[in-house]
């Protein structure tokens, strides 16, 4: 497997606010690249459909936290039901820190 956060920071600006889509997208190259999930993903789909195992939950979490900047935390895993919650926390954290 590949070395799983291969995103160099300064060759990869982050937007001062992220844009769902963005973050949609991101969530779909970690998916790709590193945990080989073919199929496309959309905001509707639910994570529990994925089959994603604990590490796999961590790969998604910090290549997020490494993309924009952010922390997600598992007190927020109850309420992430699709993966749109998720894109929308990362958006909502990335708002919060800009204050």
């Amino acid at each position: 497997m590949q070395r799983p956060f291969p995103i160099d920071p300064a060759s990869s600006p982050i937007p001062s606010a992220a844009e769902p889509a963005a973050v949609l997208e991101e969530l779909r190259r970690i998916a790709r690249e590193q945990l080989e999930i073919s199929r496309e993903l959309g905001p509707d789909d639910l994570l529990s459909d994925l089959e994603l195992d604990s590490m796999a939950l961590i790969v998604l979490a910090v290549g997020l936290e490494d993309r924009f900047r952010v922390k997600l935390s598992e007190q927020d895993s109850p309420s992430l039901r699709t993966v749109g919650d998720l894109a929308e926390l990362v958006v909502r954290r990335c708002a919060e820190a800009e204050r």
